[in-house]
């Protein structure tokens, strides 16, 4: 099915969570790459953007409550910075084997989300100091201390995962507190050489969907680098001709950031 303008716009209004395809059984022991648990929170990635009571009088309906537990989750805390338009959701599921799994929002369309993403910086440093994005690091301050006491009551395996802004955000937060693996998709650049290295030891699984063109940002030439063990999906031929396609959807390096796409293709 073509990718729409929604699919990558507004993702959260989507109705279908769970439901595109057999989920097989999360490993909360695995630290090495596991196709079933990026499946699993890549879902979770995209759910996270649909909005309920935390932050609407009048939400969606069905809520994500309703897509969480279809998915055998609960939520266990949502955080929200109004300073920032920061988001994070901690869910655990609702039988064994236990685990829990922190996921970050990315970028919707507002003036803070913007402002997170434009405000980038210089990471580069012939010191060996550790840089990151400028806005990046923001964003996540302004959630990390609530955050932090919630993690703090968790004894047992953890993920971090997110999507493009909230793949960096995800990223960010294992270099504050290291989870069992991190998963990012779409993730742009986050910060420099110095910054690379003091994860290495952290597992974290950077995957990306074919031409996605927001893994292109910022760039290299800034100092910007990549975090994590590339796993690259494909995605299928198209027929269609790029003003075909743009007439229809989004042209493919913005369908291939699309978190639908994400889903379908791991």
């Amino acid at each position: 099915m073509p990718t729409t303008w929604d699919d990558l716009l507004r993702p959260g209004s989507a109705t279908d969570f769970f439901a595109r395809k057999e989920f097989p059984p999360f490993d909360p022991q695995a630290a090495a790459y596991s196709r079933a648990n990026a499946l699993w929170l890549a879902e979770l990635s995209r759910l996270v953007y649909r909005h309920d009571v935390e932050e609407d009088n009048f939400p969606p309906r069905p809520g994500r409550s309703h897509f969480l537990k279809r998915g055998g989750f609960k939520q266990r805390a949502f955080h929200i910075s109004e300073k920032t338009n920061t988001k994070a959701m901690l869910v655990e599921p609702l039988g064994p084997p236990a685990f829990a799994v922190l996921i970050f929002r990315g970028t919707q369309r507002s003036y803070k989300d913007a402002r997170t993403d434009l405000h980038c910086g210089i990471p580069w440093s012939s010191e060996g100091k550790i840089r990151v994005h400028t806005g990046f690091g923001a964003a996540l301050d302004s959630v990390w201390d609530d955050i932090e006491r919630q993690l703090s009551g968790l004894a047992c395996p953890l993920f971090y995962t997110g999507h493009s802004l909230g793949a960096a955000l995800a990223v960010l937060a294992a270099s504050r507190r290291a989870p069992q693996a991190v998963y990012s998709f779409a993730s742009p650049r986050i910060g420099n050489e110095a910054f690379v290295a003091s994860l290495a030891d952290v597992p974290i699984y950077r995957v990306v969907d074919d031409q996605d063109a927001v893994t292109s940002l910022p760039p290299k030439l800034l100092g910007f680098r990549h975090v994590g063990v590339l796993q690259l999906l494909r995605a299928p031929q198209e027929d269609r001709s790029f003003w075909e396609a743009f007439v229809a959807g989004p042209p493919k390096p913005l369908a291939d950031h699309a978190p639908v796409n994400y889903v379908d293709r791991i």
